[in-house]
This record gives C-alpha cells, structure tokens and sequence, in this order.
C-alpha cells in the first residue's frame, strides 16, 4: 500500500466516493513504481543477464533485441544514476543480481528513505540543489575511475535528475547556480524545458557530461520515462542527462533573456555563459554514438499511471475520462478548473455524464515570486 494515510482519507465527506478515489490511485501509484518495470527489463538465466524488453526499446533503434551477457565473461557490474525514482530502479538490479553487483552510487530526493545495501545513496535537494547533490556526484565520478572494457554499468536517469545531479563547472559556485535554479523556476515560473539549456551549460555532469566517463565499459542508459524515439533522444533532449543533449550556451542564454533573468542572475553566470568554452560544451549525438551502449526507455505510456488508473476506474463502474497527460501550468488553476468542470457534471451532467472519473497528468508548477515558501515542479 503507497497511500499511507488511507484510513484518514477515507473516513470523511462521500465514503464511497472517497474508497473508490483512493483504489483508482493506488492502482496507478502501483503502476508508477518503476521497480516493477526494471524487474520485467533485467533477469538472469543459466549464469547469463538478459537485458530488454520490447516495449522499452526506444523506436528506431539500431540495435534491437535482448542483450546477453555471460556473467563469467563480465568483469564489474555498477550502477549509477540519479531521480527521485532511481532508488527504486537500482533497488530491482540489487535484487536480480544479489552479490554479483559490484556497487555504485544513487542520488535521491532528501525525505526518502533509503532502501539499498550494495548500492551508495547520497540524499539530495530538490529542487534547488544542495551541497549534498555535489557531494553524491564526486562520489559517483570517484567510483568510474578505471572502468575496464569487461566492466558493465547502468545508468539510470528519474524524474528530479537535473537537480539532484549537481557538479558546477569552475568559476560558478554551487551557490551562483542554486541561485539561478531558484531565479528561473521558483520565482519566474520557467518550464523545465527552458531551464535545463541554462543548468546544463553550467554543470560537469549533466548534458551527457556524466557517461563520458564509462568507456570503455559498456554502459545500460535506463530513463524512467517512456522510451521515446532514439532520433529524439540523441538529436533533441535537453533533460536525460545520461544521454547526449542538444541545445548551445547561445541557448542557455536567451532562456535566460526569454524570462527577464539575465541580469538578475549572478555575474559569474552570465560570464561563464558567454565565453561559450567548447572544453565544457554539453555531449553531442556524434561523440556520444562512439560509446558502446543499449538505452531502454522503462515507463512506456501504456502501462503507465494514468492508462492504469482508468482502467481501475472503469472496473469500479465510473467512466474514466483523460483529461490531459501533459498538463505544465500551474497547479492552483489547474485544481480550479478541474473542479469547476466536476461540478458541471455533478449539477448539469456535462460535459461528460456521471459518474465519471476525470484524470490527468503532467507536471504543474508552484510559482512562489518574491514570497518565501515551497515552489517548484510537482511540489
């Protein structure tokens, strides 16, 4: 059971309609669990570890099918990644592996507990980094030292990445970027998609940075997200950053300018951005197809949370009704609207006729402006 105040939930206002809201979440907070996916990913059999699944392979990839390895032929098995679903992920290779797992390294959102034995996890900030995501970042790049060609290493990319996945690059302190972070998202309201060109840029690990340092080992890239097509994922990502990314320090500063914080982020920021040093440009496709690796996009949309959750909605008599699955404004009017269309089809039966589960995802936004308070994405 994930929802740990149940009782508490369903014990006021509409019971039943309460229970049944309650087991429609709970079906697709199951299926949001991305142990269970990695799990279905990696297995062994007869002294060999398969890795794939059909479903997670990205569209368009070069290479298809399982890969298998001979455990008596593979060298060191690592993990490291970064996510507030990474502890999860690891935690299902921990278990398929047992003592064959060499080690590694996770950063986690501070709050969680932690859950692994073989693997290293360092709790992080999010989402505006603290010294504790760099501190977990020199931990992993200390672990990749000396990686051998027999050597295996998953890497695993989770929602939260770009925060907790903090290495700022020389001449920016950890603080100008919190501050930047802050600026851009908390106060500003950036998306995601406009602040990551601006991190990425400032960052020895994002952007790809972080894989650069696995060859010549063979590397598993897992993304808790879907899989997405491999032309997207090498040409156009800004935001997995185990994988190569696709936007310029131009970029990062008209993001900047696109929201009114050019001049109000640190000086060293700006410089830093406009001496556009090739030597800390994030990994292009190019130099990223070089490497040796398998990516395997392990939350496809259809058995995602929200096809999950309809289908529990529908098997408890409600008409489920998806709403949005990309939703990215802010969560204040988001609620209001959603409300205001239940109670349409409360009073009028429209625009959809009771009863009826409305359902929607994505990632809304807390704006704070110059108030004091928790903001961000998903907060």
């Amino acid at each position: 059971m994930r929802i740990l105040n149940r009782e508490t939930l369903a014990s006021h206002g509409n019971i039943r309609g309460r229970e049944a809201l309650l087991q429609i979440l709970e079906a697709g907070l199951e299926a949001a669990d991305p142990y269970n996916n990695t799990r279905r990913l990696i297995r062994l059999e007869d002294g060999k570890l398969i890795v794939g699944y059909k479903d997670f392979e990205p569209t368009g990839s070069p290479k298809t099918g399982d890969e298998v390895y001979d455990l008596s032929e593979v060298g060191r098995i690592f993990v490291f990644g970064a996510g507030k679903g990474s502890q999860r992920v690891a935690q299902a290779i921990e278990d398929c592996l047992g003592d064959r797992l060499t080690g590694g390294h996770i950063i986690a959102k501070k709050g969680d507990d932690i859950t692994l034995k073989r693997i290293g996890v360092t709790l992080g900030a999010h989402p505006v980094p603290d010294e504790d995501c760099v501190r977990g970042c020199q931990k992993i790049l200390a672990m990749m030292q000396g990686l051998k060609e027999e050597d295996l290493v998953f890497t695993i990319a989770a929602n939260g990445v770009s925060s907790l996945l903090t290495l700022p690059v020389p001449g920016v302190s950890l603080e100008d970027v919190r501050k930047t972070t802050y600026i851009m998202q908390i106060e500003r309201g950036a998306h995601t998609g406009d602040l990551n060109p601006v991190r990425n840029h400032l960052d020895l690990m994002k952007g790809g940075r972080i894989s650069i340092h696995i060859p010549p080992a063979m590397a598993i890239h897992l993304v808790v997200f879907p899989p997405s097509s491999h032309d997207q994922l090498m040409h156009h990502n800004n935001w997995l950053h185990n994988l190569p990314e696709c936007t310029t320090f131009a970029v990062a500063i008209e993001n900047l300018k696109k929201h009114d914080a050019w001049d109000a982020v640190p000086a060293s920021v700006r410089k830093f951005l406009e001496r556009a040093d090739p030597k800390y440009e994030t990994i292009k496709a190019e130099e990223f197809e070089k490497m040796r690796f398998r990516i395997f996009g392990i939350m496809p949309d259809h058995l995602g949370m929200i096809p999950t959750a309809m289908q529990k909605a529908a098997e408890l008599g409600f008409k489920p009704v998806n709403l949005a699955t990309r939703l990215d404004v802010e969560a204040n009017q988001t609620a209001q609207v959603i409300a205001a269309i239940a109670r349409t089809i409360e009073t009028q039966g429209e625009p959809f006729e009771p009863p009826c589960a409305l359902i929607s995802g994505g990632e809304l936004l807390v704006t704070v402006g110059q108030e004091t308070g928790i903001g961000g994405r998903n907060q």
